[in-house]
């Protein structure tokens, strides 16, 4: 079966330097701020909202071939990531930090971030946000209404989580899969490609030494708290109520209009 990836052409510019497999809420989107900062070009997951139908589809289509595979199509490997995350030279959050072992694999030069947290915090954060998100009656509706942004983001996050904790949203499974993924990759990657940077309490000084650049001088950035995921899920949510809103009013107007036309009509019969 013909693969979405194999349209897109091969846009690799740069090469691959840092894999940050974190998971997601563990300081992600201050580390795009800092890598940014420090001169790179981070592929982030929500760079997925700024083409929507491409990049939500093509996340869903290598989580379909590497995790699951039904269709028997070939894996995504180094061709089908250059193709995706080409012009980008560093790449973090979900769903990117799923494939940790086929883009350690794709990208053997790339030096690894692990960002980490502690766990309850974490789950706390999480819970407030991307499994809030998941578990929202409103939205796993309304993705069904929404085949630009809002279908495709839930689907892509479904699959996401059903990797991670096969959608089993119990505080103990998410905890347990949070540390099984972290543990994984400190296992698998030798020390001297490894940097473990824990978000609140590492800066500048670690990541520098690790990267050989020079130390900014500026406070570390700080990105999207879960106040700001909330304010983003009740825009979304107020702009699907308005959609649903304007829909009924037209419907209402339609039906009306048509009553009063079909009586109209069953008089002059007369």
């Amino acid at each position: 079966m013909a693969r979405l990836i194999d349209n897109e052409p091969n846009t690799r510019v740069k090469p691959m330097k840092i894999l940050c497999m974190g998971m997601a809420r563990t300081g992600t989107n201050s580390m795009v701020l800092a890598l940014r900062k420090l001169g790179f070009n981070p592929y982030h997951g929500s760079e997925c909202f700024k083409n929507p139908p491409r990049d939500f589809n093509l996340w869903i289509e290598a989580m379909e071939c590497n995790f699951f595979n039904t269709n028997q199509n070939p894996r995504y490997g180094r061709e089908e990531f250059d193709r995706l995350m080409g012009s980008y030279d560093a790449c973090l959050d979900v769903p990117a930090c799923l494939f940790w072992k086929d883009l350690l694999e794709a990208y053997p030069d790339a030096k690894v971030i692990l960002t980490t947290r502690d766990a309850d915090s974490w789950l706390k954060s999480a819970n407030a946000t991307v499994f809030k998100f998941m578990q929202t009656p409103f939205f796993r509706f309304w993705h069904y209404m929404d085949s630009v942004v809002l279908g495709p983001l839930f689907r892509k996050s479904e699959m996401v989580w059903k990797i991670f904790c096969n959608n089993n949203y119990d505080d103990a499974v998410l905890k347990q899969a949070y540390l099984d993924h972290n543990e994984r990759i400190r296992r698998a990657i030798p020390e001297d490609r490894l940097l473990e940077f824990e978000t609140g309490k590492d800066s500048w000084d670690k990541i520098c030494q690790f990267l050989d650049l020079p130390v900014p001088d500026e406070p570390w950035p700080k990105a999207y708290p879960t106040e700001a995921f909330q304010a983003h899920m009740d825009r979304e949510m107020d702009n699907g109520i308005r959609t649903i809103l304007q829909f009924a009013v037209v419907s209402l107007a339609v039906g009306i209009g048509a009553f009063f036309a079909a009586k109209r009509y069953s008089l002059s019969s007369f």
